[in-house]
């Protein structure tokens, strides 16, 4: 037994050399790593500047909208005060004629005032008199008719409508 057991003569053993195949492993392990967090990382970055894009090309529509719906609130302002204004001037010119209907009124009242006077007048000098204080009457009716017209012909003249004036 003694034989088995020999170890004065031993074989050399060739030295261990540590094995290389565990850092190729873990290097070829880091790298695909690596790539897979490569490929994630861009497509975050694809991802969020697609977000951006999209965020800026909706701010660029609603700025365009924005700005559309301001000009087309200014337009209706501007038709709001237009028919404002119409309407303030068709109030004026509506006061307007009121003034001249009223001033013509008065003008056919006066009118009508003056003509039931003479009338009055006339007929009074016929009932109270006759002969020559008939006719001195009639004749100063007449003479202040016929100042009164001469006072009005220039403003009568000027008016297209005047006609023709009976004596």
């Amino acid at each position: 037994m003694s034989e088995d057991l020999d170890f004065t003569n031993p074989d050399p053993v060739p030295p261990q050399r540590a094995p290389t195949v565990l850092p190729w492993m873990v290097a070829v392990l880091a790298l695909v790593a690596l790539g897979v967090v490569a490929v994630y990382a861009k497509k975050m970055v694809d991802d969020q500047s697609a977000r951006a894009f999209q965020a800026m090309r909706m701010a660029d529509e609603y700025g365009s909208r924005a700005a559309k719906l301001d000009a087309d609130q200014k337009d209706a302002r501007r038709q709001a005060m237009t028919s404002a204004e119409k309407t303030d001037e068709l109030r004026a010119s509506n006061a307007r004629l009121n003034e001249q209907v009223a001033d013509k009124d008065a003008a056919l009242t006066h009118l009508r005032e003056r003509h039931q006077k003479l009338v009055t007048d006339v007929r009074s000098a016929t009932r109270s008199s006759r002969g020559k204080a008939l006719v001195r009457r009639i004749d100063g009716i007449l003479a202040r008719d016929a100042a009164v017209e001469r006072a009005e012909g220039p403003q009568a003249s000027n008016t297209a409508d005047a006609g023709p004036r009976r004596r």
